[in-house]
């Protein structure tokens, strides 16, 4: 009798965990359906060519972004630099491209706009290595680091534009990777392109290779990890290398599209990509999540944010949405981790 109801436990434990798992792996996608279903029925401008086309184009900036920080996520870190390094990359690249000084006046013939990016994309990478430097080095938190970094970095783009935006001409190479290009009705954001070719090699990176593996194992456990003979300190600069990079990048999409590089190009893109991350499945704590999640979460942001456009909802509540919007990020991720004692359900000893 005992042993029979042993087995049955098991098969509805089995049946509850594959349900579990399930909907932790899936329930993001199954959000994001049902919001663009809604959206679609409420909302008959939501279904135009040209409304899927902004939504994509506004995600592909932040959706950069929010690929790099997952990568420090995933190690049990956090890079709150990242909105400051969107700005400081775009005035970087603008002041180059345009050649002009603080007041606005002319200090140099402007450079190319490829050799302008690539400088600005150098920047970005090496400030998110000095990030790692001292957050390994020094044993520094990871949240001090990074919030030092930001106040830097702003306060930079801020004393160089003098608070106004660096206006610049597009040549050929910023045209082509700020273009759209139309198939049928359909207009495709090149941005949106270009972020997707970051999902796509990250994707590879985090799952296919050791560097990836060895991301993981930090974020599962650090000390093991370690012990193990991975170069923690290593990887870890590395990691905060690529979210230098990467958010430089989505700075440039950002400089591009409004042809102006600004100090508050990056605003509210740290708590953006933060919440993205987790929403999408990716545990604060590292060790779990993927890439492919954060980009659905990216997308539920931008859905959100779009909804409240469409459904005429003021835009001053944006703010308190995005701020609901990560205060339930944080309890999912929480739940998904099983750590609220009250919910956890006491199983019978058996013998």
């Amino acid at each position: 009798m005992e042993q029979t109801a042993t087995v049955t436990n098991a098969r509805q434990g089995g049946v509850g965990q594959y349900i579990g798992r399930f909907i932790a792996n899936t329930g993001p996608l199954l959000v994001l359906l049902v919001m663009a279903a809604i959206l679609w029925i409420l909302s008959p401008p939501f279904r135009s060519p040209t409304s899927l086309m902004l939504i994509g184009l506004e995600a592909a900036a932040i959706g950069i972004v929010s690929a790099g920080q997952t990568y420090v996520i995933l190690t049990g870190g956090i890079d709150l630099s990242v909105e400051a390094m969107v700005s400081f990359a775009g005035v970087v690249a603008a002041i180059l491209i345009a050649g002009t000084n603080v007041a606005g006046g002319q200090i140099a013939e402007g450079i190319p706009a490829v050799a302008a990016i690539l400088i600005a994309l150098a920047a970005g990478l090496g400030v998110g290595l000095l990030q790692g430097l001292l957050i390994t080095g020094l044993n520094m938190n990871p949240l001090i680091v990074t919030l030092g970094f930001r106040s830097i970095l702003l306060g930079v783009s801020l004393v160089v534009t003098n608070g106004a935006g660096i206006n610049i001409q597009k040549d050929d190479f910023l045209a082509f990777i700020t273009a759209t290009f139309r198939i049928g009705d359909w207009r495709i954001p090149m941005p949106l392109i270009i972020a997707l070719i970051v999902y796509l090699v990250s994707w590879v990176v985090l799952r296919h290779t050791r560097f990836g593996r060895y991301t993981y194992a930090i974020g599962g456990n650090e000390v093991s990890a370690r012990l193990s003979g991975i170069s923690v300190n290593r990887v870890k600069i590395m990691i905060y290398g690529i979210s230098g990079l990467l958010a430089a990048m989505g700075g440039i999409l950002v400089m591009g599209r409004l042809v102006s590089g600004a100090y508050q190009n990056g605003t509210n893109m740290t708590l953006a990509s933060v919440a993205a991350v987790v929403i999408g499945g990716t545990a604060l704590t590292g060790g779990k999540g993927g890439i492919w999640g954060t980009l659905i979460g990216v997308f539920i942001i931008r859905i959100v944010e779009a909804g409240m456009v469409y459904l005429s909802v003021p835009s001053n509540a944006k703010e308190i949405v995005l701020g609901i919007i990560i205060v339930i990020a944080v309890a999912l991720d929480v739940l998904r981790r099983g750590e609220i004692p009250w919910l956890r359900m006491r199983r019978p000893a058996t013998t």
